[in-house]
């Protein structure tokens, strides 16, 4: 008699001991690429609260320390130790500044505190605060304008602002000496009239230290009578005196000067003195003078109109230090002209943006061509990077005369996210167009497992212990605090936190929360969060590597939980939207495995999901599929 042959149910048994972090991709790793032994890393479809810190293990992040709460968070630096502003006040070190008077109006947010040396830079306040000697503190602009009555007195004198004395001074187009000797080789030769009739008094005879301006150039030249013969003096300066003029500026400062105007006859003069309008190098300073560079033939008073004397600090979408200049660019008005402006603050002096002597020392400014608003800027590398949403210009060279700009089509930083920008390991992170992209000299996109029905419109970055810290706000207004580890190429995603900066001091990170709550992420300082921390984990689809139906008849999870944690499981089967509660875990200090009973259902794919609270370690995943028919 002959019976039916039955065939054998075919079983796969797969485990995994790698974890690799979230993946939104539709066909995710799933730690089961073939049958038997698997080292593919495992990735989660979804995670709150994990981290990679103990990789290859997936664990629950630690808990962080609230160092500070503030009132109204707005910026947050670490230079040395903490700083960061609340209101309208400048803390460093957890203790307020003399900085506390900083505008909240609504066209002077967000803050921003950029680190130059031992120097905060406060935008767009233009404001400074130097770390190492709090007393050293103000605007990196001066303006300054005469009040109604205040005289202005413009004389010439040395670079030290010492003015020429006028009966040692000699004015005219030709040699005071030669113009004597030829008045006394005509008085030995009797050529002058009688006495009486008409005779002019004999010109001054110029002595040892004399000065004389020769007119008959362009520009005039002074000289000096030493031993019998004139002297070129190289430089002629100005004296421009008023109540008040040079308060708050310093020797080589670039100072705009404006509202000089001569209202006399003499034509000559009148075109030397309005030639002092313009940009100018301070010689000397006192409070109620300064010197620059220029020449008149004569002293004169202004009585009427405003003078201006301006250290001037251009507007700046972004700014940046990069080689001891800070570096601005600026898409918009400027002083009533609309620009397409890269600036450089004169080497070493952030104060100085119109300090033009043609040194290495300089300030520098260049016009480009990229149409567009910028949307970020940084250092990478040693050279200044200015970004549009589809290009980058790089800054070559070491000095102003030999910058040159670079421009190069790209996916660039993406508008809203230029506080996505931050620099690791020779590479360059933003969030472009298409998401979290690392830069080199082009950008490679490094994001593809956050998905592509997430885009991220807003962004803030940090970076400590190689982990790139991305606070993205997507589309639908909600906030995710994501982790990427910059050696392995996983994210990992914590919670829904909305930061406002974050800051690298002493191995340690620290997030300053839209809720004003000032966060040490490692937990090494400050208050331990009350609570325990609570999580979550959702596998990638299982199954879809195999073309039958199957059954997901065991599985198993080797995990370590705290002795108060515990952790649920729950299994959900074709994308229904439901997950079904398999099991408890409680806590016991220790590794163990955990076999997880479950009815087998027939389905073409499924998901297993694990969350809880407390501290976390999952070792390792085993399960067992069998076959079945299509």
């Amino acid at each position: 008699m002959l019976y039916p042959t039955l065939n054998s149910i075919s079983r796969a048994r797969e485990w995994t001991y790698s974890f690799s972090g979230l993946d939104r991709r539709p066909l995710a790793y799933n730690g089961a690429q073939g049958k038997g032994n698997s080292i593919t890393p495992m990735t989660f479809s979804a995670m709150g609260n994990m981290s990679g810190e103990q990789r290859p293990l997936l664990c629950s992040r630690k808990k962080r320390g609230i160092v500070a709460e503030l009132e109204d968070p707005q910026a947050l630096a670490a230079l040395g130790k903490l700083a960061w502003i609340d209101g309208g006040t400048l803390y460093y070190g957890g203790e307020p500044t003399a900085v506390n008077d900083l505008s909240t109006d609504a066209d002077m947010l967000p803050k921003r505190l950029i680190t130059m040396g031992a120097y905060l830079i406060i935008m767009p306040d233009k404001r400074y605060f130097n770390t190492a000697d709090p007393a050293d503190t103000g605007s990196i602009e001066r303006l300054y304008a005469t009040e109604t009555g205040v005289i202005v007195r413009l004389t010439l004198c040395d670079m030290d602002g010492t003015e020429y004395p006028e009966d040692e001074f000699f004015i005219s187009d030709r040699d005071p000496l030669l113009t004597y000797e030829e008045w006394a080789e005509a008085q030995e030769e009797g050529q002058e009239e009688e006495p009486g009739e008409g005779t002019e008094d004999p010109p001054q005879l110029p002595e040892e230290g004399d000065y004389w301006l020769d007119t008959s150039r362009k520009p005039h030249a002074l000289y000096q009578l030493y031993e019998g013969e004139w002297v070129g003096i190289p430089a002629l300066y100005v004296k421009i005196q008023a109540v008040g003029i040079g308060q708050g500026l310093a020797r080589q400062d670039g100072v705009r000067i404006s509202g000089i105007e001569y209202a006399g006859e003499d034509t000559g003069l009148g075109e030397q003195i309005e030639a002092l309008n313009g940009t100018h190098i301070v010689q000397a300073v006192s409070d109620n003078f300064i010197v620059v560079a220029g020449v008149i033939d004569a002293a004169y008073t202004q009585y009427l109109g405003t003078v201006r004397a301006d250290r001037r600090m251009p507007e700046t979408d972004f700014l940046f230090e990069c080689n001891n200049r800070l570096w601005g660019c600026r898409y918009g008005e400027q002083d009533g002209e609309t620009v397409n402006r890269l600036y450089a603050s004169a080497l070493g002096d952030f104060k100085n943006w119109e300090k033009y002597q043609g040194t290495s020392m300089d300030s520098y400014y260049a016009n480009i061509g990229a149409a567009g608003p910028f949307t970020g800027g940084a250092a990478h590398r040693s050279y200044p990077h200015f970004f549009k949403e589809n290009c980058v210009y790089k800054i070559f060279g070491d000095k102003p005369s030999s910058f040159q700009t670079q421009v190069t089509e790209c996916d660039g930083v993406k508008r809203g996210c230029a506080d996505s920008l931050i620099g690791y390991n020779g590479l360059l992170y933003y969030v472009g167009n298409n998401g979290p992209v690392s830069f080199e000299s082009l950008p490679v996109r490094c994001g593809e497992a956050l998905g592509d029905e997430r885009t991220i419109v807003e962004a803030v970055a940090g970076q400590a212990w190689g982990n790139y810290y991305l606070s993205a706000k997507g589309e639908d207004g909600q906030w995710d605090l994501y982790v990427l580890d910059t050696d392995r190429g996983a994210w990992y995603r914590e919670d829904d936190s909305h930061a406002l900066a974050f800051a690298e001091l002493n191995g340690e990170m620290y997030m300053l929360h839209a809720s004003g709550l000032l966060y040490a992420l490692n937990g090494s300082e400050g208050e331990e969060e009350p609570e325990p921390v609570t999580w979550y984990a959702e596998t990638a689809v299982m199954g879809y590597e195999y073309p039958d139906h199957k059954y997901l008849s065991r599985f198993l999870l080797r995990m370590k939980l705290a002795a108060d944690a515990e952790c649920d499981i729950s299994v959900q089967y074709d994308s229904d939207g439901i997950w079904r509660h398999k099991g408890t875990i409680q806590g016991a200090d220790r590794v163990k495995t955990c076999l997880l009973p479950i009815v087998p259902r027939r389905c073409e794919h499924m998901q297993v999901r694990i969350e809880g609270r407390g501290e976390m370690q999952l070792w390792g995943v085993a399960r067992e599929l069998s076959m079945g028919r299509e």
